[in-house]
Formats: C-alpha cells, sequence, structure tokens
C-alpha cells in the first residue's frame, strides 16, 4: 500500500536514504511580476557509493545567469511521509511555501491556485503508465503547472517582491539524467487565463536498447492538454541556430513551440546518483507556441522560459512525424 501511495503522489519523496545510486531533486520556478526576477531553486539529496551522501539546494538565478550549489549534510534532510514537506537545515519547501535561510538568499514565498495535471487510474501522473515501470532511469513528476505567488526573498541583500508573481513545480527521480535531452517551460503569456506549457524528448533507457520518448502538457483555458509517447502522440524534433523546433500531433491537435534560448547558468545534474553532471540552463527563452484544434487556432508568445538542450541531441531529431 505504501508503494501505491507514493506512486499516485509523485510529489512527496519517492526514495530512502537507504537507496543507492539514487537522486531526488523539486524544481521550483517562481518569478516575479514584472520579471525583474526568476529563480529556479532546486532542493534533492544525492546518495551514491563513491562518494559522501548529502542533501542540497541549487538556485539558478536566472535574470543573472549565474548558478549557486549549497551542500548539506544527509542527516539533515527530512521529508513527510504524506504530502510534500521537505526540511533540508532551515529551508522548507512545500506545495504551499518555500522558506530559504542560504547565505545569498532569505525569505519565504507562498503558492495557491495551483493548476495540476490529470491523474487516472492508469495515468498516476505526467509519465502515463510509464509510472509503474519498476526500472527508469528518470522518473519526472509535473506537480503544478501554474499558481500565483505572494511574498519576498533577500538576494544578495537585496528585497525581492514576488506578490502576483508566477510558479511553477516540477521534480525528478532515479539513478541519472538521460543521455540527452531538450526541455522547455513557459507559463507567462499574453491571456487571458492561465497558459502553461513543459514540453520534453529525451533519450531513454529501455531492455538493453532505447527509444526516443516525450512528454508535453499544455494548460489552455482551464485544461490540461497531453501529447506523449504513451498515448499515440507523434512528435517533429529541429535544432537551428541554438534553437528548439518541437511539433506534437494528437488526432486532430498540433501543438507546435519555437524555443529562442538566452543566456544560461550550468547547473548540477545527476549521474549514477551523483551530482557530477553539468547542464546549462536558461531562463530568459521565448517561446512562440502555436496551437491547433480543429478550426481552432491559436498563436501565443511567452517570456521567461525556462530552457535545456542537453547531451548529443543529434538521435532526437526527426523532420517527419514520429512516435
Amino acid at each position: 500500500m505504501r508503494f501505491l501511495y507514493k506512486l499516485y503522489h509523485p510529489e512527496i519523496f519517492q526514495g530512502s536514504k537507504e537507496k543507492k545510486n539514487y537522486f531526488e531533486g523539486w524544481y521550483f520556478k517562481v518569478v516575479n511580476s514584472d520579471g525583474s526576477n526568476a529563480l529556479a531553486i532546486i532542493p534533492g539529496v544525492s546518495i551514491g557509493r563513491e562518494e559522501e551522501d548529502h542533501a542540497f539546494v541549487q538556485v539558478l538565478d536566472g535574470n543573472k545567469a549565474k548558478a549557486y550549489y549549497y551542500h548539506f549534510p544527509i542527516e539533515t534532510f527530512q521529508a513527510d511521509a504524506k504530502l510534500l514537506h521537505v526540511r533540508i537545515g532551515n529551508n522548507i519547501f512545500s506545495k504551499g511555501e518555500i522558506i530559504l535561510d542560504l547565505p545569498e538568499f532569505t525569505g519565504s514565498i507562498k503558492m495557491n491556485n495551483h493548476h495540476p495535471i490529470p491523474v487516472s487510474t492508469f495515468s498516476p501522473g505526467i509519465m502515463g503508465w510509464y509510472s509503474f515501470t519498476p526500472f527508469m532511469q528518470c522518473y519526472h513528476g509535473v506537480i503544478s503547472m501554474y499558481h500565483q505567488l505572494n511574498g519576498e526573498l533577500k538576494c544578495f541583500g537585496k528585497t525581492a517582491n514576488f506578490d502576483d508573481g508566477i510558479g511553477y513545480l516540477e521534480k525528478d527521480w532515479g539513478t541519472s539524467f538521460p543521455k540527452c535531452w531538450i526541455w522547455s517551460h513557459c507559463n507567462h503569456f499574453d491571456y487571458d487565463s492561465p497558459v502553461s506549457l513543459m514540453a520534453s524528448v529525451a533519450h531513454i533507457p529501455w531492455m538493453g536498447s532505447y527509444f526516443i520518448g516525450f512528454i508535453v502538457a499544455f494548460l489552455f483555458e482551464n485544461k490540461v492538454h497531453i501529447f506523449a509517447t504513451y498515448n499515440n502522440s507523434r512528435m517533429k524534433v529541429k535544432v537551428e541556430n541554438e534553437e528548439a523546433i518541437l511539433s506534437f500531433k494528437k488526432k486532430n491537435k498540433i501543438l507546435s513551440l519555437k524555443c529562442i534560448p538566452g543566456p544560461g547558468a550550468d547547473l548540477k545534474s545527476p549521474i549514477k546518483g551523483l551530482m557530477k553532471g553539468r547542464v546549462n540552463e536558461s531562463l530568459q527563452a521565448s517561446l512562440r507556441v502555436k496551437y491547433q484544434n480543429g478550426k481552432q487556432e491559436i498563436d501565443l508568445q511567452g517570456q521567461h522560459g525556462g530552457l535545456e538542450i542537453a547531451g548529443e541531441i543529434d538521435i532526437l531529431l526527426s523532420d517527419k512525424w514520429r512516435k
């Protein structure tokens, strides 16, 4: 029963401190109302065989394009068994609030009016039925596509007010990040109701081989539309001049996005549980999103987007529709 509870609540801690070659991290993206402060705050744990286990809080300052990594003894990590409530030292992370007590970042931000993705018996999260597979290299969860922020942080001694800001929350856990991937997120669009888009295309090891998998969640007009490998959607992927052009199709719905990168910084990423990898992420990407559903056609421009293009991405590319 404990296994099933975790399965249908991907937001809570999925691992244990006894696991080896294991990582788990939550990704809190917060952007204030005028876009002058955009942060990705990533608490997590690194449990490997070659180095001492530890907890961490990683912060990406999107506007300055700088990243900071704070190392904590594993003993300082605490996680509630039934809901998202993680403590690392004096830092607290929950679905409703972030409290930071770091050398360069202090304060608190409250989060409310969350927009989760739909869950069903056979699809407990964004990974669909792949969530039931016990040997995946990396699992992904989307906790809230869009929520409102209130509060303030002191960043290097200067106060940043996040009242009426917008947030996003996802997470990853497993042994390592993929060999290569493209990931993007944006929820800053000029539209009457909340809009949010998360798209990921990645190399997925599978039974001695691999496949190219993708998961896309598009919050539009209070409904989350899913395009994914597991629901018979198809995709095209192109990268030109460091711009990612992704298209996804399911029945009469077509979602296309053009991701234009901005300045970024290197974040630490997991390799067999150890935070030895590096991935460059920008929070200054701009996204142009076109969505067609039958006769309905929408053209949206987004800003303050997150973008990662990592590894040898040639195997991800396709100029023809494919699963």
